[in-house]
């Protein structure tokens, strides 16, 4: 990744960590291709890659306050996306385990009423995760469930198809990373708590 660099990087970087969103757009719009690059390499899976420039900018933003200090940013995102992935993949071995565990624990007769209880509790996640979206994507991801057209929910609400598309995926991709999030608290707490038992 450090065999691409803006000329003014260090100007474009002071600017975004001013809070400069047209700055952090260059950055997006230059590197955005290099992050999926290299998350492909690392993940081979388009989708997760995908996730991955996400997140990856997402942080840049969150901590654009340190942008000024970065002396090589190539360099900088590459190590930043390397860290994210392999944070991602420690966690996915750790809810490997716990679920590996739990299953150990389990008596096969409570099996079927565990599985259900499970049905249920994801249900009431995806509704907690649902009522946290915003009220406008919200009534949007609610007519799209309810079996309206993209085209009847454009004419109901008044905006264009193209709105809605955004928006049903924007709310697609909050609701995943949310319960993806609370699965990974829920089982690293469990892990805990039977580690301590044992």
């Amino acid at each position: 990744m450090s065999n691409l660099s803006l000329p003014d990087e260090r100007e474009l970087l002071i600017k975004v960590a001013a809070g400069n969103g047209a700055a952090y757009t260059v950055f997006f719009n230059t590197y955005s291709q290099r992050v999926f690059e290299v998350a492909m390499l690392y993940l081979k899976d388009e989708i997760a890659a995908r996730e991955t420039v996400q997140e990856i900018f997402l942080k840049i933003w969150v901590k654009r306050a340190v942008m000024a200090t970065v002396e090589d940013f190539p360099n900088y995102l590459f190590i930043l996306t390397r860290n994210h992935i392999y944070d991602s993949f420690k966690k996915q071995l750790v809810k490997q385990k716990a679920i590996a565990y739990l299953h150990a624990q389990e008596p096969e007769h409570i099996a079927d009423t565990d599985h259900r209880l499970q049905e249920h509790q994801y249900e009431a996640l995806l509704h907690t995760a649902i009522s946290a979206l915003p009220p406008g994507r919200k009534k949007i991801y609610m007519a799209r469930q309810q079996g309206f057209s993209n085209e009847e929910i454009s004419r109901q609400l008044n905006i264009s198809v193209h709105t809605v598309k955004k928006q049903l995926q924007l709310a697609t991709r909050f609701l995943r990373t949310f319960i993806r999030r609370q699965l990974q608290s829920w089982l690293l707490t469990l892990l805990l708590l039977f580690s301590f038992r044992g």
